[in-house]
């Protein structure tokens, strides 16, 4: 999987976006349970969710005033359509429900 998403998302970074620090947490641990285990397809949307996150956590508004974390947002939608995340808002703004291994609003702590 890392050779199916991270070196072009890697690239992207590289042209499109200056990052504000270097991170390179996956969070995959948190994801290490039966549901986030229980299948290749289930692998996969954790590796996706702590892939975006390692790549663009650190993004932010350029001097310019270009959302970089909306950019690379919307590019990951366009350039992976295998996991997908909801059309509403950008991918920054969902998390990853351990139970469900799903994607829901970002807003539990409201």
């Amino acid at each position: 999987m890392f050779s199916k998403y991270i070196p072009d998302a890697l690239l992207w970074l590289l042209i499109h976006a200056k990052s504000i620090v270097t991170t390179e947490d996956m969070m995959l641990d948190g994801n290490s349970n039966k549901n986030g285990t229980s299948s290749p397809e289930a692998i996969e949307v954790g590796f996706v969710y702590c892939a975006v996150w390692a790549l663009g956590s650190s993004l932010g508004v350029s001097d310019e005033g270009i959302n970089n974390k909306k950019k690379l947002s919307d590019w990951w939608r366009q350039e992976y359509k295998d996991v997908k995340f909801p059309s509403r808002d950008t991918v920054f703004d969902y998390w990853l429900d351990p139970e469900t291994n799903s994607t829901t609003a970002n807003n539990r702590f409201e």
